[in-house]
C-alpha cells in the first residue's frame, strides 16, 4: 500500500498545475458527495449518489491525462538510443531487466545499445536470450545478424539475415544482407539485392554504401562528391568505433578510398 501511495504522490508532483487543482476540485466534491449520500435521505440522497458516482469517472479520467506523457522504461530507452546517447539507454534498460522485468523488445534493444558501445561479447549474450524467448521474432534476428556482420562473421550474418526478412523484417534490412553479402564474397548475389533495394530517398550513409559497393563490383558509377560528403561521417565513425575487428578494418579501407574520391576533386 505505501509503494503505491509513493507511485501516486510523485505521478501527482509531475502534473502541469491546471490538472492537479482540477484532481484536488474533483476529489474535495467527492468527499462531499460522499457525507451528503450518508447523511441525507430520498431524492437529495439519490441526485448526491448520482453525483457522488460521476464524480469518480472524472477522477479517473483526470488521473489518465495527468499521467499522459508517462511512459515505459523501454520507451524511455529507445528515446536515448535514437538520440545516440547509448550509455543512458543502457543503464536504463539494465535496471528494467534487473527489476526481473525481462522481454524481447528491452532485450533486443539493450543488444543493439551493446553493439553501439563495442560491447560485441554483450551484445551477442543478450540477443539470444531474446532469440530463446521468441526464436522467429525479426526484431532479434536483425540485431543479432548485424552484431555478425560487425564480428566479421560474414557467412552467419548473411544467414541470420536472411532469416530476419523471412520472418517479416522491414525492407531496408535487405541493405545489410546486400553488404553482408558482398563482405562474403557473394558479388552476384550481392548486387542483385543492392540493386533492388537502392533508393535516392534512403538515408544519405545508406545510399552511399550502396553506390560504393555497386561500384566496386563494377555495377554503378563511382559515388560523386556531394554524395561522399553526406554519408561518409556514419561510415568513419563506424569503422572507429569497431577497430578492433576485422570489419572495422575493413570499413576503415573502404572510408579511406571513399575519402580519396572526394579530396582528388
Amino acid at each position: 500500500m505505501g509503494k503505491i501511495t509513493a507511485y501516486l504522490i510523485k505521478a501527482f508532483r509531475g502534473w502541469e498545475r491546471s490538472t492537479q487543482l482540477a484532481f484536488i476540485t474533483a476529489f474535495v466534491l467527492l468527499l462531499i458527495s460522499f457525507v451528503v449520500v450518508a447523511a441525507s435521505s430520498g431524492s437529495l440522497r439519490q441526485n448526491a449518489l448520482i453525483g457522488f458516482v460521476g464524480l469518480i469517472f472524472a477522477l479517473q479520467i483526470i488521473f489518465m491525462w495527468g499521467n499522459r506523457s508517462m511512459v515505459t522504461a523501454y520507451t524511455q530507452a529507445q528515446r536515448r538510443y535514437l538520440a545516440e546517447d547509448f550509455v543512458a539507454a543502457r543503464d536504463i534498460l539494465e535496471r528494467h531487466l534487473s527489476a526481473g522485468k525481462s522481454d524481447v523488445s528491452s532485450l533486443t534493444l539493450l543488444a543493439n545499445t551493446y553493439r553501439q558501445l563495442g560491447m560485441l561479447g554483450k551484445s551477442e549474450e543478450i540477443v539470444k536470450k531474446a532469440l530463446a524467448l521468441r526464436p522467429f521474432d525479426h526484431f532479434p534476428l536483425y540485431s543479432f545478424g548485424r552484431t555478425l556482420l560487425i564480428r566479421g562473421l560474414y557467412a552467419q550474418a548473411v544467414d541470420t539475415l536472411r532469416q530476419a526478412i523471412e520472418a517479416g523484417a522491414p525492407s531496408i534490412v535487405e541493405f545489410d544482407l546486400g553488404e553482408a553479402l558482398y563482405r562474403n564474397g557473394d558479388y552476384d548475389a550481392a548486387a542483385e539485392v543492392l540493386e533492388r533495394v537502392r533508393d535516392p530517398r534512403q538515408e544519405p550513409f545508406r545510399l552511399l554504401m550502396t553506390d560504393y559497393l555497386l561500384y566496386k563490383m563494377g555495377r554503378s558509377a563511382v559515388p560523386d562528391v556531394d554524395e561522399v560528403n553526406a554519408g561518409i561521417n556514419y561510415w568513419r565513425e563506424l569503422a572507429i568505433r569497431f577497430a578492433e575487428t576485422s570489419y572495422g578494418h575493413t570499413l576503415a579501407d573502404d572510408v579511406a578510398f571513399m575519402q580519396s574520391l572526394v579530396e582528388a576533386k
